[in-house]
């Protein structure tokens, strides 16, 4: 299957605490530096499972942008469409976290995305015609969501949008109902029907975004939870369910939800239906989690059922 994903590659820079986090001292601990962004983390994810992708986005000529591209490249991501800048192309993340492996902070530095903006004016009609589905990072621009939509209607593609930090998305809410599945966690998904689903169990977040689902128009939604599973609603035939979590040992969260939306758009762009994304977007997070790079491995395909 082609998968086009549009958005923005980062390089995450995470702290680890060894004792009890202090958010006012110091703590000793370890520092890593790993290839990130929700973006290119779907994209290497979704290669990795097995699908042809083609990554419109932005690069850098300086060494760390190259290394961006090489590890891409080797995933089996295509960056023929991808706009090359001398600097300032590639965003960074610093994150901290605490003895539990959880993020107790971090400071995100976004790239300009106006040349992302024209690559998809010059490109995007080429690219979608290609794609058998589409992955779009709402959040970079509002001009980018809105020709992401435009698109996916001109065309009859299935839309995909990553969260990014919900700027873009809760501006323009309207936005969402071309997708065919919003996914995001429960704290996005808070925001997004403005609610409280922190510390509920699936039935009771089933109850609290149902209505707002119908309000908004989506076609359908997943709600994750962290180690309690998610949630999906079907808004077309009015189906749900909850999919509960698989326990493990927790070495770092950094691209678990990432890895959830790649199985599950995956699993749906093969034909099957909401609750197999789930149950497969469940196992690819839990082996993420479990482990300390953002993305998944080579093998991970082995671990859905497709």
């Amino acid at each position: 299957m082609n998968i086009l994903v549009a958005g923005l590659a980062f390089l995450d820079m995470k702290g680890f605490s060894f004792n009890k986090y202090d958010p006012i001292g110091t703590n000793p601990g370890s520092v890593t530096v790993t290839h990130g962004g929700v973006a290119r983390n779907v994209a290497e994810d979704l290669a990795y499972l097995g699908a042809n992708v083609d990554f419109l986005t932005l690069l850098e000529d300086a060494p760390l942008g190259q290394e961006v591209r090489y590890r891409l490249e080797s995933a089996g991501v295509s960056l023929s469409h991808a706009a090359t800048v001398s600097a300032g192309g590639i965003g960074m993340w610093l994150a901290v976290f605490d003895e539990k492996g959880e993020l107790a902070g971090s400071v995100s530095k976004m790239p300009d995305v106006q040349m992302l903006e024209g690559a998809l004016d010059e490109w995007g009609d080429e690219m979608y015609k290609a794609a058998d589905a589409v992955v779009v990072e709402y959040d970079t621009s509002y001009a980018i969501a809105r020709k992401a939509c435009e698109l996916a209607v001109k065309y009859n593609k299935p839309l995909y949008v990553i969260v990014g930090n919900m700027s873009v998305m809760l501006a323009n809410k309207e936005l969402l109902s071309p997708c065919n599945c919003t996914i995001m966690n429960e704290i996005e998904a808070g925001k997004l029907f403005n609610t409280k689903l922190t510390g509920l169990d699936g039935i009771e977040t089933l109850k609290a975004v149902q209505d707002g689902a119908k309000r908004l128009k989506l076609k359908s939604v997943i709600i994750t939870m962290g180690p309690n599973g998610c949630v999906y609603i079907d808004g077309e035939t009015g189906e749900c369910g909850c999919v509960p979590g698989v326990r493990c040992d927790v070495v770092d969260t950094t691209g678990a939800g990432d890895a959830f939306f790649s199985a599950a758009v995956i699993t749906l762009t093969a034909g099957k239906g909401l609750r197999a994304a789930c149950e497969n977007g469940v196992r690819l997070a839990t082996s993420v989690v479990s482990a300390k790079q953002s993305a998944c491995s080579k093998d991970s395909r082995k671990l859905l059922e497709l």
